[in-house]
């Protein structure tokens, strides 16, 4: 019975959903989220991890009615880990799950034609700032196919070190 009622609340959703009304606006997106949106599609790079140059996949995807762009860096990996940038009031923000267990949430800091930059500024998504945990991430575009991302770890609410992602759009 159970089974019955969720396929029927399922359907009913997805029958009402604004995918299916056609009269459905989407909302108005920051502009900065257009910058984003390039991003999609596969990349493949490389960053130092414990003083050894490693291979680094991530892959980027629209969703969410074009309302969210999704991150998987490290796919298919132990070290998965996913972002999702998204509009948050008349913002973007963006919620990181990362493979420490925790999900800190920022807020777009400062964006220009190549890059943008988001920070942590409250304890979201962590217990205290004090908690190990990605502060903050810039991506910068030096081109269509080239993407360089600087996360900044914390730990005992200073930062601790900087870990950096070079990509190449895989073609």
């Amino acid at each position: 019975m159970k089974k019955i009622c969720a396929a029927v609340f399922l359907a009913s959703v997805l029958s009402t959903s604004a995918t299916a009304d056609p009269k459905h606006e989407p909302p108005a997106m920051p502009k900065e989220f257009d910058a984003l949106k390039k991003l999609v599609g596969a990349w493949e790079g490389t960053s130092k991890m414990e003083g050894k140059d490693m291979t680094v996949t991530v892959v980027y995807e629209l969703t969410s009615g074009g309302t969210a762009l999704m991150e998987k860096l490290a796919p298919g990996t132990p070290m998965e880990m996913i972002s999702v940038y998204h509009k948050t009031g008349k913002t973007i923000g963006m919620t990181h799950y990362c493979a420490m267990g925790n999900s800190p949430q920022m807020v777009l800091k400062k964006a220009d034609d190549k890059s943008v930059a988001f920070e942590m500024t409250k304890p979201l998504g962590i217990t205290s700032m004090k908690e190990p945990h990605m502060h903050a991430v810039t991506l910068t575009m030096s081109g269509p196919d080239e993407l360089k991302q600087e996360w900044q770890h914390y730990m005992n609410g200073k930062k601790a070190d900087s870990v950096v992602f070079a990509f190449k759009r895989k073609k």
